[in-house]
C-alpha cells in the first residue's frame, strides 16, 4: 500500500511539469526570480529529471552569477538525490536486492560499490557516464551508510556545478572563456577516470 502512495504522489506532481516543462525552463532563463523560487525550482527539475540538469544549472548561473547559482544548484539536486535515495532505502530495498542478485554483472558492480562506497560513489559523480538517477537509487539498495553516501555525493558534484554555472554566464559574455572552461573540465575528467582506472587495477 505505501508503495502504491509514493508511485501517485510521484505521478501526480510528475504530470504537470511534463505538462508545463516548456514555460517553467522560459521562466527560468527569461524572468528574474527570487532566489527561494529558482531554488525550488531546481529542486523540482532534480527530482523530476524532464530536463537536461546542465541547462538548469546553467541558467541559475545566469540568473543569479556562477558562485550563487552553482550554489543554488547544488543544494537542490543534493537534496532531491538525498530525498530519492531515502524513499528507495524506505520503500523499494529488498526489492531492489532481489532484483540485484537476478544479474550477476550488478551484482558484482554492488559488492564492489559496498567494498569501496565512497569512492565508488564519488568517481560516479565526478565521472557523469552512468545516468545520475540510477547513481541516486543503486545505492539504495545495498548496504551503504546514509552519511557515505550523502557525502561522497555532495563532494562529487561539486565541479560539475561551479563549471556549467560559469558556462551559463560566460556562454553570453565571454564565448573563449567559455570554451577555455570546457577544455578544463574535459581534461579534469580524464584525469579522475585515470585515477580511478589505476586505483581499482592495483587493488
Amino acid at each position: 500500500m505505501k508503495k502504491w502512495i509514493v508511485f501517485t504522489l510521484y505521478a501526480a506532481a510528475l504530470i504537470p511539469i511534463l505538462i508545463y516543462r516548456h514555460d517553467l525552463q522560459a521562466l527560468m532563463q527569461e524572468v528574474s526570480l527570487p532566489v527561494i523560487t529558482g531554488f525550488g525550482l531546481a529542486f523540482l527539475f532534480a527530482f523530476f529529471p524532464v530536463l537536461p540538469y546542465k541547462l538548469v544549472i546553467a541558467s541559475l548561473g545566469f540568473l543569479y552569477a556562477p558562485a550563487l547559482g552553482a550554489l543554488i544548484a547544488w543544494l537542490a539536486v543534493t537534496g532531491a538525490s538525498l530525498l530519492q535515495y531515502v524513499l528507495v532505502r524506505v520503500f523499494f530495498r529488498e526489492q531492489g536486492r532481489a532484483m540485484l542478485a537476478r544479474f550477476s554483472g550488478l551484482e558484482r558492480a554492488g559488492k564492489l560499490m559496498e567494498r569501496r562506497p565512497f569512492a565508488v560513489i564519488l568517481a560516479a559523480r565526478l565521472i557523469p557516464l552512468l545516468p545520475q538517477a540510477l547513481v541516486n537509487l543503486y545505492p539504495a539498495f545495498l548496504n551503504i551508510r546514509p552519511l557515505v553516501y550523502f557525502s561522497a555525493s555532495a563532494l562529487g558534484k561539486i565541479p560539475a556545478m561551479l563549471v556549467y554555472a560559469f558556462i551559463g554566464r560566460s556562454l553570453f559574455t565571454d564565448l573563449p572563456g567559455t570554451f577555455a572552461a570546457l577544455g578544463l573540465y574535459a581534461g579534469f575528467l580524464l584525469i579522475v577516470y585515470g585515477v580511478y582506472r589505476l586505483s581499482f587495477r592495483t587493488r
